[in-house]
């Protein structure tokens, strides 16, 4: 038979990890995406470098951070374009292009996979 192990406390905290992860995650999302949305009132050259340049970054950066921290890596790509396209939605009050937004998601979803990788060699040592 198999013994019955105590939860205590820190092992409660660890299984919720994952929860706080995403949190943080799509808090900075949107605190990522606002700054980006607004930057339409800049000029269109430098709205297009932030909508196509540096939320893909971003969204690869918080995937790889959220898949090592411990969040799923099939869930750790889905925050920094939902919260791209709500940030624009907040800002201007209709959704942007659906390009950078895809752009973001594909990156972010190459951001979660490197941070899976990173995780599995880090087991193997």
């Amino acid at each position: 038979m198999k013994r019955m192990q105590k939860k205590t406390p820190q092992r409660k905290r660890g299984r919720l990890r994952w929860l706080w992860v995403w949190l943080i995650q799509i808090a900075a999302a949107l605190l990522v995406a606002l700054p980006v949305s607004l930057s339409l009132w800049l000029g269109g050259a430098v709205h297009a470098i932030c909508m196509w340049g540096v939320s893909p970054i971003l969204g690869f950066l918080s995937g790889l951070i959220a898949t090592r921290k411990g969040l799923l890596n099939h869930a750790a790509w889905i925050a920094p374009p939902v919260m791209l396209f709500v940030g624009y939605e907040i800002a201007w009050g209709y959704p942007p292009q659906p390009g950078p937004v895809f752009l973001c998601g594909l990156i972010s979803l190459v951001g979660a996979a490197t941070g899976e990788v990173l995780n599995q060699r880090q087991k193997k040592k």
